[in-house]
């Protein structure tokens, strides 16, 4: 059941300090996703995004038990 007088004004200016809470949690998530993600792509070392490919014909590597390409 709903409340028969209902003040949508006054109950905005009753809670306004928690709903700027809100607003300033999601802007605060918000900032810090754009920032993770912001310091990923900046620190990334692969320049063209193929991980684990070989730049000159785009074959996967093998890596041999010393870590080093074999042809």
């Amino acid at each position: 059941m709903s409340a028969p007088d209902t003040n949508i004004e006054k109950q905005k200016d009753n809670h306004k300090a928690p709903l700027l809470g809100v607003k300033g949690a999601i802007g605060f998530g918000a900032l810090m996703l754009i920032l993770v993600l912001g310091f990923t792509m900046a620190n990334s070392n692969d320049p063209q995004g193929d991980a684990g490919l070989n730049p000159v014909d785009g074959a996967a590597a093998e890596t041999t038990a010393t870590g080093t390409a074999s042809d």
